[in-house]
C-alpha cells in the first residue's frame, strides 16, 4: 500500500478539513442508498449525484468556478 495521509492520520485530515470551513480545501463524494452525496468544505456546496464520476466532475467545476475559495 501507497503511502497516504488518509491511511496514517485521517482523524487529524478530516479535523483540519473541518477547521477550515469556508474554503473549498476538500470534497466529498459519499454513495448512500443508490445516489451520491457531494459536499465541500466550504459549505456552499451540497448536491445529489446519479453516480460516482458525475460527482467527482461537478466538485472540479466548483471548485474552478470558485478558485478554491469562497
Amino acid at each position: 500500500m501507497e503511502d497516504s495521509i488518509l491511511y496514517d492520520l485521517p482523524t487529524e485530515f478530516f479535523a483540519d478539513m473541518a477547521a477550515s470551513s469556508g474554503y473549498c480545501d476538500a470534497q466529498s463524494i459519499l454513495p448512500v442508498e443508490g445516489k451520491y452525496l457531494c459536499h465541500c468544505t466550504c459549505g456552499a456546496w451540497d448536491i445529489e449525484s446519479p453516480d460516482r464520476d458525475t460527482g467527482l466532475a461537478l466538485a472540479r467545476a466548483h471548485t474552478a468556478q470558485t478558485d478554491g475559495t469562497r
